[in-house]
């Protein structure tokens, strides 16, 4: 019970300060009594039955993701949830009338969704609810409906529903923790469309909290006290991915789904980091100043993460790019970490993103550098697509670096693993970056250049920062272990 409490109270203040908004304050509930063979939770309110499915907490890409739809420039942010359980349907017109004794639906149809119900009704019928059943029962949030909705597509479907958050027109381009909306405004979410009109996972609109109609109606919910995974905030939030340790330097050739990958050993060592004397006049301040870095051992992609391996993990194509050999593009940080978890569980292992250290040692060839200004060349024309191309091209199809990689100059940036800070001036030994809690920005570090940019953007000291929800064509990333 200690823990859960915990929980709570971390859950509240995570509301409080990443959501900007008044928290809707639930304790969790415990509901392993109800759990039935089919996973779900089967409960009752005198003698009418109803059903909610749990959900861990996670992580996922909030708004108008390419999968529902393309839009141009679209509003994504990210963000973390901890456990909750949903209904599987809106609150039928039985379980309204049993808890609250009549029936405001100008169709009566026991089984049917409630409606022409405000969202004052909807908050009084959740309260009651509570008090008959035992457990603290509660309208979604608005960021919990859609992670939902994203694993059920039916819950778009049906009619709309009222949230629990103030309506906002837009959002940060930040990490939400949380959210339960703004803390002030007249209007109140609702989610989903309705029989005359379908809607999506993303579909929002916002209504004055008095409105009633036909279509309007409700779903409960209620917080089971079990936190978002510690990886997904290792990796997310602390910036301290889950590592192998690498005890044999040798090739590695691993195979998914039918399509193989290759990861090249990088001997640790010791380097110089940053804008050091080939890189030239092109060094930006933020190369500098240059310091002295010591890394472990460590795996590295031979090439970026190809379209046809992304296919074989994901499921599905990326829009707008070639497919086959060529990279990933239009790949978020998030979306790169959202690959990474699914790899992760079809082989077992700890891939992740190299950090912007382990990236900027193994471009410049590690402990058999040249010392170029390019990986793997003085010049760039035989080591960097960039400049004119302005498309990238099938990986590999330029020499590699002293390492035996490729593409480390040009074709497509690449994120790191860092959120984005100035260099220290001090030696580091395996630097990670700062958490986002030091940090506070969510802009995350891009290496390589690309197709599209000059060519002294793809030397191995440049570097660049982006919101971590950010994509284009030419944004993908390599793997690390």
């Amino acid at each position: 019970m200690m823990k859960k409490a915990v929980v709570w109270a971390w859950a509240l203040l995570a509301a409080v300060s990443c959501g900007g908004g008044s928290p809707v304050v639930n304790a969790p509930a415990d509901l392993t009594p109800y759990l039935q063979e089919d996973g779900l939770f089967h409960l009752k309110a005198g003698d009418v039955e109803f059903t909610l499915r749990g959900l861990p907490g996670g992580t996922f890409q909030m708004g108008q993701t390419f999968d529902q739809g393309m839009v141009r420039n679209p509003s994504i942010h990210a963000v973390i949830l901890d456990g909750f359980a949903i209904g599987t349907g809106e609150v039928s017109q039985a379980l309204w009338e049993e808890v609250m004794g009549k029936n405001p639906s100008s169709v009566k149809k026991p089984e049917a969704p409630v409606t022409r119900v405000d969202w004052k009704d909807a908050v009084q019928f959740t309260e009651k609810l509570s008090r008959k059943t035992g457990i603290p029962f509660r309208l979604a949030t608005e960021s919990e409906w859609e992670y939902a909705a994203r694993q059920d597509a039916s819950m778009a479907e049906g009619v709309r529903e009222w949230c629990s958050d103030r309506w906002a027109e837009k959002f940060r381009d930040s990490l939400y923790i949380n959210p339960q909306g703004p803390s002030v405004g007249e209007e109140r979410v609702v989610r989903g469309g309705s029989f005359a009109q379908k809607g999506k996972a993303s579909t929002r609109t916002g209504l004055a909290s008095y409105v009633k109609a036909e279509d309007l109606g409700l779903r409960i919910a209620v917080s089971t006290g079990d936190p978002c995974p510690q990886e997904i905030m290792d990796v997310i939030v602390h910036n301290r991915p889950p590592r192998e340790k690498i005890e044999k330097l040798v090739p590695e050739t691993i195979t998914v789904q039918g399509v193989s990958f290759k990861m090249l050993p990088v001997e640790g060592g010791t380097f110089q980091m940053g804008a050091t004397e080939e890189q030239g006049k092109p060094a930006e301040a933020n190369e500098f100043p240059v310091h002295t870095v010591t890394l472990d051992n460590f795996m590295i992609g031979q090439y970026e993460v190809t379209c046809e391996l992304w296919e074989a993990v994901m499921g599905r194509s990326l829009p707008l790019v070639k497919g086959g050999k060529y990279p990933a593009g239009n790949v978020s940080w998030y979306d790169a970490q959202a690959f990474i978890r699914k790899l992760n569980e079809l082989t077992g292992r700890k891939f992740r993103l190299p950090t912007e250290a382990e990236w900027e040692f193994a471009a410049r060839g590690g402990n058999k550098s040249r010392h170029t200004a390019f990986a793997g060349s003085r010049f760039h024309e035989w080591v960097s697509v960039c400049d004119k191309e302005m498309n990238p091209k099938p990986v590999g199809s330029l020499d590699p670096n002293e390492l035996g990689l490729y593409d480390m100059s040009g074709n497509v940036w690449e994120w790191c693993q860092d959120l984005f800070a100035a260099y220290p001036s001090e030696a580091q030994v395996n630097p990670t970056g700062p958490s986002y809690k030091e940090n506070g920005r969510d802009f995350r570090v891009l290496r390589s250049g690309s197709a599209a940019t000059v060519f002294w953007k793809t030397r191995v000291s440049k570097r660049s920062e982006n919101l971590a929800n950010h994509f284009k064509t030419t944004m993908g990333f390599r793997l690390a272990l």
